[in-house]
């Protein structure tokens, strides 16, 4: 092995040390807690302090140095700012669930949610097909864990296995598109793959690229509970405890994301708006994105089960995500452009991440007459009952309802001035369209965001209804922080935004392949050269 390659290999494990801890203090808890009874306070405590050196772990990082064409993983604006995002919410997610399994069960149960973070900072940094494809099963296999480990009861055990195997099936055709987009070139370096894309006329061939693009769609569809794969949402959101529905609510949608800004538009969208293969990747994602918002908007109308009419919301939002990816496909390969898919997409999740953990942390927190909230008219009076709790759920349901100035409100506007900018692509009108089925969808999602709020304000709870908190200083505290994000990321978006921009553009980046001799540099990096002479 040259000098070089033992460079990139040992750059690429300090770059992964955050992922690292996290994975052996995972394995630590879990197989501690086979030989030791120990409460579910210690096991929270522990994952919590991963994840914080975590994090500290990532700030340090930023003098790493990873080579674009040799190292299987990226330190670039995407990866850091996506990894401290993860991070953040991890910790959120954990000061949901602090009280959630039983201590018979807790260090699996935090074991998991660790792996699950590890996992999506793998995808956010991957920068190999078969690295992308570890880090997505890392968060899918630890899932059903959870799933099954929270409450063992009969609607828990058929959410958990509803998911398993439909995750199963999106995981094979995911794998199966990845093994298509590794034929169009033969290598599987992602930025190599987007770079050869460019350079060589004829690669891929069209039927692969296709393919690639397809399959690849469909398994993410499913993380994203997008349409067609959105079916699963609703059953499995109302069979699972509140903490786990808001997990899956968020999780997936964040690795779903990164993973098509690694595998999809980070490769393809830097070809020619006229490019055919292009063309038809916007057409399906065109279809997804609008069927997506239409059908979730739509069918939240008629439920009054709170955690089915969050699941239909959450198929809505990945609706408006789709939006922001069908931008990507149509104008980010054109520099100058004052709105970019890409970016769109990631401040959307963002926005997205805070708003809704905060309404799933603070309806975990509430308690009715010694039960939790089930159904909407389980919400009456609690405006007036517990007057902060009803506020910062009011104001994460404005936001989810795009009510301006809140972060809902500009992560809406991104995503559709982005796809209204690609109206300058052709005269079809298509993504005018596009813009106006999204706009008509919200306005409709609005309906039973609003009717939540009145619903808190304006409708007397029953007689003698008790309102009462549970959960302690965690839930409330990282449910505040989320409250506190949505008005912040609103009335501040700038920052986020200009984040977000930064990634998108490191997303899309084809630097210059170096020139090194023939004999000593790795294969790949060989045919790149080749091809930017």
């Amino acid at each position: 092995m040259s000098q070089s390659a033992i460079d990139v290999a040992r750059n690429a494990a300090r770059f992964l040390l955050p992922e690292f801890l996290l994975l052996a203090t995972a394995i630590a808890i879990m197989t501690a807690a086979a030989f030791t009874k120990q409460s579910r306070k210690l096991w929270c405590s522990i994952a919590a302090l991963a994840l914080v050196l975590a994090l500290v772990s990532v700030w340090a990082q930023g003098n790493v140095h990873t080579d674009a064409y040799s190292s299987v993983v990226l330190n670039d604006d995407l990866s850091q700012s996506a990894r401290i995002v993860l991070i953040l919410t991890g910790l959120v997610i954990l000061g949901f669930a602090h009280q959630e399994p039983s201590d018979e069960r807790a260090g699996e149960f935090f074991g998991a949610l660790l792996t699950i973070n590890a996992g999506a900072m793998i995808v956010a940094s991957a920068n190999e097909i078969v690295l992308l494809f570890v880090g997505l099963e890392l968060v899918s296999i630890p899932t059903y864990l959870i799933l099954y480990l929270s409450r063992r009861h009969a609607a828990s055990r058929e959410a958990a296995v509803k998911y398993f195997f439909l995750s199963l099936f999106a995981s094979s055709l995911l794998l199966y598109g990845l093994g298509f987009l590794y034929a169009t070139t033969g290598i599987g370096n992602l930025k190599a793959i987007g770079f050869l894309l460019d350079k060589l006329p004829g690669v891929p061939q069209p039927q692969l690229g296709l393919l690639a693009i397809v399959f690849i769609l469909a398994g993410l569809s499913f993380r994203l509970a997008a349409v067609p794969l959105h079916f699963y949402a609703p059953d499995v959101y109302q069979g699972s405890p509140i903490v786990i529905a808001a997990l899956l609510s968020w999780v997936p949608k964040a690795v779903g994301i990164l993973a098509m800004a690694r595998v999809l538009t980070g490769v393809f969208a830097t070809k020619e708006a006229t490019d055919p293969l292009l063309q038809k990747a916007v057409i399906i994602c065109w279809v997804i994105a609008a069927t997506t918002m239409v059908l979730g908007n739509c069918v939240a109308l008629l439920q009054t089960n709170l955690k089915r009419l969050l699941a239909y919301s959450s198929i809505a939002h990945a609706g408006y995500l789709m939006v922001g990816i069908t931008a990507a496909f149509a104008i980010d390969n054109r520099a100058g452009d004052l709105y970019s898919g890409t970016e769109s997409a990631l401040y959307y999740l963002v926005a997205y991440a805070a708003m809704t953990l905060g309404v799933f942390g603070l309806l975990s927190a509430i308690v009715a007459d010694g039960k939790g909230i089930e159904t909407i008219d389980d919400l009456a009076g609690l405006g007036w009952s517990k007057p902060w709790v009803g506020l910062g759920l009011a104001i994460c349901l404005l936001s989810l309802a795009g009510i301006p100035p809140l972060a809902g409100f500009w992560a809406k506007f991104e995503v559709f001035s982005a796809i209204i900018a690609a109206t300058r692509r052709d005269g079809s009108g298509m993504f005018l369209l596009l813009a106006v089925v999204g706009m008509l969808s919200a306005a409709a999602g609005a309906y039973y965001y609003l009717r939540l709020v009145v619903i808190m304000y304006l409708v007397d709870a029953p007689p003698k209804t008790d309102y009462t908190l549970r959960g302690g200083w965690p839930v409330l505290g990282s449910a505040a922080a989320c409250v506190i994000m949505t008005v912040v990321l609103g009335l501040f978006s700038n920052p986020a935004v200009q984040a977000a921009k930064l990634a998108a553009q490191a997303a899309l980046s084809r630097p210059a392949p170096p020139v090194a001799a023939a004999l000593s540099e790795p294969a790949d990096r060989r045919i790149l050269r080749v091809a930017g002479d």
